[in-house]
């Protein structure tokens, strides 16, 4: 039976937590939109140079939600020192990670050039993402601090941060895109140095926050430096690696579809972009939900309280499909009103607002998956979620996009078919996981000792 303090706290974090990818999300969608005044060529640019560009940000990030079950857990049981360890141990593991992104992105015209794009766009995509690529450390040590907030029940303040993040970035893309302010045009470059600059901001708003506020010293976000703790670092690592992966799969399965649109030209490109970046402003809202499954779940299995934590996921559920629903029946209903925000080139508005009503159909299913692996990673259960999304994106949804798109004849469209298929199968399988394995005879595989 679910109760109303349950819906009462899953609002209270979920709110914050929403609008805070949400404000995470604005910052690509006003990158786009600014850069689509010089034309769909930019369009193309930065929304190619976003999306290869995210998929290893995303794994890094993916790796540091393992802080999720051990701060969450950590906190529910009371030993809050704790918490603080595996924050520390989440900003090293931060540090390592992003010399491998930053040396990925780097060799962004390597990449593309093998990746059969035009030269055109490879040169145009090539510097925006080195520069972009910049932003990765500090990216990556506020993803760890905003994810030990969370696990102890503080969200506001990244929420704050992002909204003025979204402010700087706006001015900055508006003075180093067009130059303003006496300052050069930059173009599309300049849209990177305006993440990166934003990055860097949030970063050290959140910092001097988490370390300068008294009431967080008793999580010992102060405690003298020691020997690194192997096993909580091992612990992070394994929680956090099949996550970090599983994130990266399905970012990279629509990075890779992104690069097959540009096989079918630049305006097939534009359009998929436009398409993309309005469902992902929406799945922001079930992602924020994600990370309050996984924080109320792991809380509650800390207090040994699995009917809690059952009660939690459901919770998460119902919000974020009947929000998903919503936004199914708004692409369905306006597509072409919603495109037009974004460009008045007739051809691309076509293909978006036909990609968005195909977007309608997997709006619900795409809201459930990534609730089902939030909870599930409450539980401390990473490694399944991993192998699913591997099969069903890999195996099942990209194969499938491929041929409908280049043997069925259905173009664009095709391949947003079979990425549909391919989040169907993780929302029903991660569902009916959570549902068999988080179960009080079970409680004592549930635990992130």
């Amino acid at each position: 039976m679910i109760r109303r303090d349950d819906v009462r706290e899953s609002l209270r974090l979920a709110l914050p937590v929403v609008l805070t990818q949400l404000g995470s999300m604005a910052m690509g969608t006003v990158d786009t939109l600014m850069a689509g005044r010089l034309g769909p060529e930019a369009i193309s640019a930065v929304g190619l140079g976003s999306s290869i560009g995210i998929a290893p940000l995303i794994v890094g990030m993916g790796t540091l939600m393992g802080l999720d079950p051990i701060v969450s857990q950590a906190f529910g049981a009371g030993d809050f020192p704790r918490c603080g360890r595996a924050m520390r141990h989440g900003l090293l593991l931060a540090c390592i990670l992003s010399v491998p992104i930053m040396a990925v992105l780097w060799q962004a015209r390597f990449i593309l050039t093998h990746l059969g794009e035009p030269r055109e766009l490879v040169d145009a995509t090539a510097p925006f993402l080195r520069v972009w690529s910049l932003g990765t450390l500090p990216f990556l040590m506020f993803a760890t601090l905003r994810q030990f907030l969370q696990g102890v029940g503080v969200v506001k303040p990244a929420m704050w941060i992002v909204f003025g993040a979204n402010v700087l970035n706006f001015a900055a893309n508006w003075v180093l895109i067009f130059g303003h302010c006496g300052m050069p045009a930059l173009g599309i470059v300049g849209s990177a140095w305006a993440t990166t600059i934003s990055r860097i901001a949030m970063c050290v708003a959140l910092a001097l926050y988490v370390f300068r506020r008294p009431v967080l010293h008793q999580y010992a976000v102060w405690a003298a430096r020691g020997r690194i703790d192997r096993a909580l670092f091992s612990r992070l690592v394994h929680l956090g690696a099949p996550v970090g992966l599983q994130f990266g799969m399905e970012v990279g399965v629509f990075s890779a579809a992104s690069v097959m649109m540009g096989w079918l030209g630049t305006v097939a490109l534009a359009g998929h972009q436009i398409a993309l970046n309005l469902c992902s402003i929406t799945f922001m809202v079930p992602l924020g939900l994600s990370t309050t499954a996984a924080v109320r779940v792991g809380q509650a299995l800390g207090r040994d309280d699995v009917h809690a934590a059952r009660r939690a996921a459901v919770v998460a559920y119902g919000m974020g499909i009947g929000f998903m629903s919503l936004s199914a029946l708004t692409f369905a209903s306006i597509p072409h009103q919603l495109v037009s925000l974004y460009t008045g080139d007739l051809a691309v508005a076509d293909i978006a607002a036909r990609l968005l009503l195909v977007g309608a159909v997997f709006q619900v299913f795409d809201g459930g998956q990534t609730i089902g692996i939030g909870a599930l990673r409450g539980a401390a259960d990473t490694r399944l979620p991993m192998f699913v999304t591997i099969v069903a994106y890999w195996v099942v949804g990209l194969p499938l996009g491929w041929w409908l798109a280049f043997r069925g004849g259905q173009g664009p469209a095709g391949l947003w078919w079979g990425l549909t298929a391919g989040l169907t199968c993780v929302a029903l399988v991660l569902g009916w996981r959570f549902y068999v394995r988080v179960r009080p005879e079970r409680l004592a595989e549930l635990k992130a000792h």
